[in-house]
């Protein structure tokens, strides 16, 4: 099994290679980094001014034969949630996190890229849990505790709990 990597609008390579990294040291599984890939026009809502998560998705299922992770600057939603940090299906092949929200600025805060990093690769960890067929977990600080807000993530850590990584086969 490998994982591809690829970006949707303006993401900075030294984003894509921490997620690599990071990933690449959580999964043991070979990652790639692919292209850009184009979210499909019909994604966008001009009313929202954000993507429709699923619709990127199902994109992505259809272009890759194996695990994909899109990582996107656009700002992402489901028809159930006014935004998401990130989206993927349990086992499905496809994961995507948006950095629109993750960035301390977007809250009016000071910049700060370790902060940044920390959060994108928190995120890009749980989906890729989904992946992987996790689902939420309720076990303090563990990276699959949902995501409702930046606090959050901000609270958890980069670790499985003892269950999903029993889960995971680790």
């Amino acid at each position: 099994m490998q994982l591809t990597m690829v970006y949707i609008g303006k993401i900075e390579p030294s984003l894509i290679d921490h997620v690599k990294k990071g990933l690449r040291s959580k999964f043991k599984m070979p990652i790639l980094i692919g292209n850009e890939f184009s979210a499909p026009s019909s994604s966008f809502n001009k009313f929202r001014n954000q993507y429709e998560a699923d619709i990127i998705l199902n994109e992505l299922e259809k272009n890759f034969d194996d695990k994909v992770l899109a990582i996107t600057s656009h700002d992402i939603y489901t028809q159930r949630l006014n935004y998401v940090f990130g989206l993927a299906k349990s086992k499905s092949k496809a994961a995507i996190v948006s950095t629109a929200r993750l960035d301390p600025k977007f809250y009016k805060q000071p910049g700060d890229i370790e902060l940044f990093k920390e959060r994108l690769l928190k995120e890009c960890i749980h989906e890729i849990g989904h992946v992987l067929g996790l689902q939420h977990c309720k076990e303090k600080g563990c990276v699959m505790n949902p995501s409702n807000s930046i606090r959050d993530i901000d609270n958890k850590n980069f670790d499985f709990c003892h269950m999903c990584q029993i889960s995971l086969g680790n």
